[in-house]
Order: C-alpha cells, then sequence, then structure tokens
C-alpha cells in the first residue's frame, strides 16, 4: 500500500540522516529491518529524486541535496534565529564556546541556529539536530519551563547514552525543579561522554517559554567553570527574552531570574 511506501522510504531517509555517514545497502537493510530488495528499490527512487545519493566508486548512500532543502526550509520557517542571533554571538564571544538556539519539537528537541566560539577545536551540535529533552541541557530547560510538563514526562523514553544519563521519572522530576530554582540546566555529560552543556529559558512575558538558549563544550573545559558559566548563559537567556520581547537587548545584564 502506498502509505507503507511511504512510511519505509522515510524510515531509510532518517536512518542515513541518523547515520552522520554514508550506508552500504545492507547496512540499510539491517538498521531498517527492511528486505534488500525493498531497501534496494526505495533508495533507487529516493536516489532519482535527488533525496539520497550513491558515493562515487561504492556502494554506499548519504543524504542528497533535495533532502537538504527541505530540511533547510523547515528551519527558516522560524524568524526565532536570525531575530536572536546577536546574543547567541555575545554569548559566543565571552565564553569562546558554541552558543545554541533551540526549541522543542514533540518529544525531542531540535537546533535553529548556533554560533561557533573562538577556542572550539570540534563541533557538538548542528543545526536541524534532534536530541533528546531528558539528557540535554537545552532539553532539559524546555522541560522545566514548558507549561504541559505533567503531561510529557509519561511519554519520555529515558534512555540511556552514558553512566550520567537520568533514567528514572523521579530523579528527572527532581533535575527539572533544580533547574527551575537556578535558571539553568547543566548537561554533565549526560548525553555524550566528555561533552558537557549549559542551558536557560527564552521566556515572554507570561512565562511561557518559547526556547532555549545555551553553549556546549568539552567537559573538561565546561563543568570546572560551570556556576560562572551557567550565570553567563541565565544571563543570555533574559537577553533572549527582552529581544523577543521588543526591547533593547543587553547581553552582559542579569536582570529579573526566570521563575
Amino acid at each position: 500500500m502506498p502509505t507503507q511506501a511511504v512510511d519505509r522510504a522515510l524510515r531509510i531517509l532518517e536512518t542515513i540522516a541518523e547515520s552522520g555517514r554514508a550506508l552500504s545497502l545492507s547496512e540499510v537493510s539491517a538498521r531498517t529491518g527492511l528486505h534488500v530488495s525493498t531497501a534496494h528499490r526505495l533508495i533507487a527512487t529516493l536516489r532519482d529524486r535527488g533525496f539520497v545519493e550513491q558515493v562515487e566508486g561504492s556502494g554506499h548512500y548519504r543524504i542528497g541535496p533535495c533532502a537538504f532543502r527541505v530540511g533547510r526550509s523547515f528551519l527558516e520557517g522560524f524568524s526565532l534565529g536570525p531575530h536572536l542571533r546577536p546574543v547567541l554571538a555575545e554569548l559566543a564571544a565571552d565564553t569562546r564556546e558554541t552558543a545554541n538556539l533551540v526549541i522543542r519539537y514533540g518529544l525531542e528537541a531540535i537546533y535553529l541556529d548556533h554560533v561557533i566560539g573562538a577556542q572550539v577545536a570540534k563541533l557538538f551540535t548542528e543545526v536541524g539536530q534532534r536530541v533528546p529533552l531528558h539528557c540535554t541541557a537545552v532539553g532539559k530547560v524546555l522541560l522545566a519551563y514548558a507549561s504541559d510538563v505533567r503531561a510529557v514526562l509519561p511519554h519520555l523514553t529515558l534512555t540511556r547514552f552514558t553512566a550520567q544519563t537520568i533514567t528514572t521519572p523521579a530523579a528527572l522530576e527532581r533535575e527539572l525543579a533544580a533547574v527551575r530554582a537556578r535558571g539553568y540546566a547543566v548537561d554533565r555529560e549526560e548525553h555524550e561522554a566528555g561533552v558537557a552543556c549549559l542551558a536557560a529559558p527564552v521566556l515572554t512575558d507570561d512565562g511561557a517559554i518559547v526556547a532555549a538558549v545555551g553553549i556546549s563544550g568539552p567537559s573538561g573545559r565546561v563543568l570546572p567553570r560551570a556556576g560562572k558559566l551557567g550565570e553567563r548563559v541565565r544571563a543570555a537567556g533574559e537577553a533572549a527574552s527582552r529581544l523577543l520581547r521588543g526591547s533593547t537587548p543587553d547581553v552582559s545584564a542579569r536582570g529579573r531570574r526566570p521563575r
């Protein structure tokens, strides 16, 4: 049936995109659970339409230009990124780490924009990247300030990614309360070993969260400065909130602590 074919084709696209590298036909088949002949037929159609492309001289497939164009159009549908980019630029300049702007998308967080810091040798985030809510600083902020947090929590799959990942509802609720109390969240190698992140909310006048701003970098460089960097990230969140409301941004000002 046509719906099944569409679902399978999209599953192939997601599998290739999330792999981070080109995949062979057999790998696509194994990861999607599709028979090799089915996977081959669907990949051929996706290749003809430009959604995947075959790596020259190999039997491996990667995401094609049409998929990139579709994904880019999604991100361009948000004016939030360009509007808040000055805040990200100052945050990256001050901390010398990558500054990120992230929104919630269902039960995940998606990166809308980032500005690379001066001492960044390796990128830990990508625009368009989707990450879990329970084990990332941006995700925990988006959960902590969400008006529907009680309804969302039972639907989260608390997958363990590292030894530091929160995997129980009770522990996650305690963590979210701590995030609200201090005004920012910390990811202490909870999603990826060796990587730490901090994030703060971007709020409307009535306290509704629209996004999270944060920084990411090597844990050995970020965690020893977590207190100082957390305050700086919180100030950036407050500045982004003011900018969103139409006032003049002042990234260095503390302002009112989000509640």
